[in-house]
């Protein structure tokens, strides 16, 4: 009997999906997903990061419940913007599948550099085509905005459209240059736009524990990829480059204490990352 296919997922981006656990997916469609999907090389990174970082598993569920309850916000307010979710640097996660799945008059397009025709092609075995119909995984490099802009064309995007773009895991990896060039492209065509983006913010806020421990992770995960550490996301300057504004932002203590997770942090000191809903500012 022939095998399913399945994907490789990179060291980071399957420890990600390992340490996001029930927080991952959220349909039967994006369950099937992530089950086609070899995460085998994740599992080291993810030992290491639960033992040596314990904090590091919480943020990434956190920001993932926090991301899809303000999608979930947005869909219930019937805010048209819940119907054109634009996911940058999507990789192999299933949260474009999970949307389409649940939201009937929703479409979603995924951008990333790599495997996603190889993705396009798992999702059409996960789910009918009133669902995949809807969905588009598109390879891109987001570092050159012109490419990715020519790419979103060729596949059918207007600009005028009034649409919520999904930026998760991808501010660490990308310069403050090409992430005002991302922002300002999501947030330029129409005024309805918005940008739910997740970071990490600057460290000397934090108390010595939190910092030290967030160095640690970051730096782990930066060595697996040829670097010395992740992005540090200067969120004023980033807003003020993107002609921006912050309409909502959450550190993981209000995460916990608004969606009803067991506490672990006690507040802003305790951890880097933080998760905003951009706007375009009004002239």
């Amino acid at each position: 009997m022939d095998q399913p296919p399945c994907i490789r997922a990179g060291r980071t981006a399957a420890m990600v999906m390992i340490l996001a656990d029930d927080q991952l997916a959220r349909t039967p469609a994006g369950k099937r997903l992530v089950s086609m999907l070899d995460l085998e090389h994740g599992l080291e990174l993810a030992h290491i990061a639960r033992r040596d970082s314990p904090a590091a598993a919480r943020r990434v569920r956190l920001r993932k419940a926090c991301i899809n309850r303000w999608m979930d916000e947005f869909s219930a307010a019937n805010n048209p913007i819940a119907n054109n979710i634009i996911v940058a640097g999507a990789g192999l996660a299933p949260l474009a599948l999970d949307w389409c799945s649940a939201h009937t008059q929703s479409t979603a397009t995924e951008l990333d550099y790599e495997n996603m025709d190889a993705k396009q092609h798992l999702i059409a075995q996960c789910a009918d085509a009133s669902i995949t119909h809807r969905l588009r995984s598109i390879t891109c490099d987001l570092r050159n905005i012109a490419a990715t802009e020519s790419a979103l064309i060729a596949s059918g995007w207007r600009a005028d459209q009034p649409a919520l773009w999904i930026i998760e895991g991808l501010a660490y990896y990308i310069s403050h240059d090409q992430l005002v060039a991302l922002i300002r492209l999501a947030l330029r065509g129409h005024k309805g736009n918005r940008v739910i983006l997740e970071f990490s913010g600057p460290r000397d806020t934090l108390n010595e524990r939190a910092r030290a421990e967030i160095e640690t992770y970051h730096q782990l995960v930066a060595q697996h990829l040829g670097g010395h550490d992740l992005t540090i996301t200067d969120i004023d300057a980033l807003v003020a480059h993107s002609h921006a504004r912050i309409d909502r932002i959450m550190h993981p203590a209000e995460m916990e204490e608004q969606f009803g997770f067991d506490r672990y942090f006690t507040g802003s000191d305790d951890s880097a990352m933080r998760v905003a809903l951009l706007a375009p500012t009004i002239t």
